[in-house]
């Protein structure tokens, strides 16, 4: 059986450390990019006797869906569509290879991390708030609106502060440049432009005192909450991501029993197997709930911190394979080097990649592909507004 990657190689190092440990077990993997449909890839759906057979090739790879066990949902391109298309026609061709695609993921018979659909519902950040609010997390007041009244009351009934924040895309596109929307505390002088509130959705939360961030980072039924100190610097205080992520202390805490099955049960009752959950603790020692990212990063935490993030997932991705019976393939853990569980500095990150992978990742034709690289640099970078890991330094 095989473990299936659906994301943009080239853009998403989260991928490299899980199939190293993958590979370190025995298992067949390979990583396919809709971003290559369809100029690059073929998707074919054939309707049998016992159901519809899914073939995609791609980089003269293929994959027979019926034989995957496990699928990570990450982060796949956009579709690659000719450029000759009038905008119109693209935009239809678009829509069909949308439905085509969808419905294929809705046929694959896997255990998903996490489906598709699911992952669009569990963005809401809406629903996010009610099931948290059921569940007995604390949240933060806010409203939602487009009424330039409502919110000057709002602003008025929280004199200690009121933040603002979007509701879904954290970037905005000015030409060929994508600007941040960071959080943001409301000033005197923004209030002067409140009746602009009237031309869109404004997302609107009273200021919650924060003594340091929360990241729980939930892995099927593993949880990993560290706290950041995004207190010592002024950047951060508001949003943390102002700041270089490796410059704010990390540290592995233990949550209150409540708020972990608090956090365990939002991710699973959004359909999820996966979460990156924000709280806050307040000085007096409580703790908030803001969202869930239901498919965020969290490397960067295994290597400031060294929880065994990486080994979680792949121990997810895993289950699907057992579940279906095939331990055929499957190295025995005595046979498994141990792994060194500490924090891995930017500058000390190995990560090998199989050749077969390093063929479905870099193409048939790529020197990279005719044996084993290894990236021996890792780094972050904050793009688009995402703390993104980099893989670097390939070597054939």
């Amino acid at each position: 059986m095989t473990i299936l990657f659906i994301t943009n190689p080239d853009e998403d190092a989260h991928i490299f450390p899980v199939i190293n440990e993958l590979a370190r077990r025995g298992h067949e993997m390979q990583i396919f990019n809709p971003g290559a449909f369809p100029l690059t890839a073929t998707l074919t759906v054939d309707s049998s006797p016992a159901g519809p057979r899914t073939f995609i090739q791609w980089a003269e790879q293929e994959i027979d869906l019926s034989t995957v066990a496990s699928v990570w949902y990450r982060r796949p391109g956009n579709f690659d569509l000719p450029e000759e298309l009038l905008p119109k026609e693209a935009e239809w061709i678009k829509g069909e290879a949308a439905a085509l695609i969808n419905g294929i993921y809705a046929n694959t018979d896997a255990l998903w991390v996490s489906e598709p659909h699911n992952l669009r519902r569990a963005d809401l950040k809406l629903l996010q708030l009610r099931l948290a609010q059921q569940l007995g997390f604390r949240i933060p007041d806010y409203t939602v609106t487009n009424d330039p009244q409502r919110a000057r009351a709002f602003l008025d009934a929280h004199p200690d502060g009121v933040i603002a924040k979007g509701l879904w895309m954290p970037t905005i596109m000015v030409e060929d440049r994508a600007g941040m929307i960071y959080t943001h505390r409301v000033t005197p002088e923004d209030a002067e432009y409140l009746e602009s509130v009237r031309y869109g959705p404004t997302y609107l939360q009273a200021l919650v005192p924060k003594k340091r961030d929360i990241r729980v980072t939930v892995i099927g039924d593993q949880i990993f909450p560290t706290a950041i100190d995004s207190m010592v610097v002024e950047a951060s205080q508001i949003d943390f991501r102002k700041a270089d992520i490796m410059d704010l202390p990390h540290t592995v805490i233990t949550l209150p029993e409540p708020v972990e099955r608090a956090c365990l049960q939002i991710v699973k009752q959004l359909g999820l197997q996966f979460g990156a959950i924000d709280l806050l603790e307040t000085p007096d020692g409580d703790f908030v709930f803001l969202e869930n990212n239901p498919n965020g990063q969290w490397y960067w935490v295994e290597m400031m911190t060294g929880q065994p993030m990486a080994r979680a997932m792949a121990d997810l991705l895993e289950r699907g394979v057992i579940e279906r019976g095939d331990t055929r393939t499957l190295v025995s853990p005595a046979e498994i080097p141990p792994r060194a569980l500490r924090p891995l500095p930017v500058g000390e990150q190995t990560v090998p990649l199989p050749r077969r992978l390093a063929t479905s990742a870099l193409g048939a034709d790529s020197a990279a592909a005719d044996a084993n690289f290894a990236a021996t640099r890792a780094w972050l970078e904050r793009k688009r507004g995402n703390i993104m890991l980099h893989v670097g330094d390939v070597d054939a």
